[in-house]
């Protein structure tokens, strides 16, 4: 599975290209659990000969999921990405690569190369199951890695996220629309359908077929449930924050407000601020720049035969030189700034050309992303 860049821990294997490749303790546990597993007899006696064979199936299946990891690193080589790590996980893995600038090729091309490295896996065991020239217990290992490549494959490519099948939709979608938010939303929402499908086909296809579900097929479906359902739910998550981000323009937010010198009155800078239907004024310093902000409400706390006698500083609230921003900031321009000044002033000036034209508290910045 194909992944953004994010903090990764695990054991240390090596190094392929400056990409390490880790692995977590509970893939180590899940070997174990798998080897237990494979090596069920009919007699359901555990033998060393047994476990022996069940835990190379197991290795083998790690193998399998590291290539089809190898994969998505290839894949994104090709495009020139930096490959960060290439992680085995309890559940199989994840490769985490540099995410900057993608395009739907991107996107697309390295989520299907794990499915596809799968697929090949497949064919090649099959074939050589075919020759004939592997028999007995080699024959079974050959033809069980075979067949477990083919359900990675396929449960892998699935069109739905998290699964790679997921990237590959969200990559089609946005490359027909042009709306990356658009492709991910469907993806997202085709994993809850998947998710939800998981749970009814454990249990309803054994009752099609005249039997009941097992108790071990029916903890793997909700196992399943409990993995891919929060993965797409907190992807919609996501993707409606991001939405917001990418809507959010100082020009929806800002209040109307005027510029006015410091030497101004109480009085003054009232009479200019309701003349222009505004909020409040941006107090200007000497040079001109934005130093300060006052509100009518605040203004209007000054007895009214003081307004025109006291002065503006006196209901002035500094701005920090340089918090100014143009009508045309947004998204993720605007969140960038954002974290520049937030926590060091509560608003800012909003300027057009030299005309002070508004102003926006941070605060409702926030607000608007979350």
């Amino acid at each position: 599975m194909a992944k953004t860049p994010g903090q990764t821990s695990g054991i240390r294997l090596g190094t392929i290209k400056g990409a390490q490749v880790l692995v977590q303790p509970s893939t180590l546990l899940m070997l174990v659990v798998l080897a237990v597993l494979y090596s069920g007899t009919s007699s359901g006696e555990m033998t060393a000969y047994a476990f022996s064979l069940g835990m190379l199936l197991a290795v083998l299946l790690f193998v399998s999921v590291f290539l089809h990891e190898l994969a998505h690193a290839i894949a994104a080589w090709s495009y020139g990405r930096e490959v960060k790590a290439i992680v085995l996980t309890l559940w199989g893995g994840h490769t985490t690569f540099d995410a900057r600038n993608l395009t739907p090729s991107v996107v697309g091309v390295t989520a299907v190369a794990g499915p596809l490295a799968n697929g090949v896996i497949a064919l090649a065991a099959w074939g050589v199951g075919q020759t004939g020239l592997v028999q007995g217990t080699a024959g079974n290992v050959v033809n069980w890695l075979a067949f477990a490549n083919v359900l990675l494959a396929v449960f892998n490519i699935l069109p739905g996220i998290p699964m790679d099948g997921g990237k590959v939709l969200q990559a089609a979608v946005w490359g027909t629309t042009g709306d990356r938010l658009k492709g991910t939303l469907i993806a997202a929402w085709a994993g809850r359908v998947i998710a939800v499908a998981v749970v009814i086909f454990t249990i309803a296809w054994p009752y099609s077929q005249g039997g009941r579900p097992s108790l071990v097929n029916v903890v793997f479906g909700f196992l399943l449930f409990s993995v891919i359902w929060p993965a797409a739910s907190s992807t919609i998550k996501a993707v409606k924050t991001q939405g917001k981000r990418e809507a959010a323009s100082i020009g929806a937010l800002m209040r109307p407000a005027v510029g006015v010198p410091y030497t101004a009155t109480v009085g003054e800078a009232r009479s200019q601020a309701l003349r222009a239907g505004a909020i409040g004024v941006v107090v200007l310093s000497a040079d001109g720049a934005p130093s300060g902000h006052a509100s009518i409400p605040t203004m209007d706390q000054v007895p009214e035969q003081q307004r025109d006698i006291e002065g503006l500083q006196s209901v002035t609230i500094p701005i920090p030189r340089g918090a100014v921003v143009t009508p045309l900031l947004e998204g993720e321009e605007l969140i960038t700034t954002l974290r520049e000044w937030y926590g060091r002033s509560d608003a800012w000036a909003v300027v057009d050309g030299e005309r002070v034209v508004g102003l926006v508290r941070l605060q409702d910045v926030v607000d608007a992303l979350q």
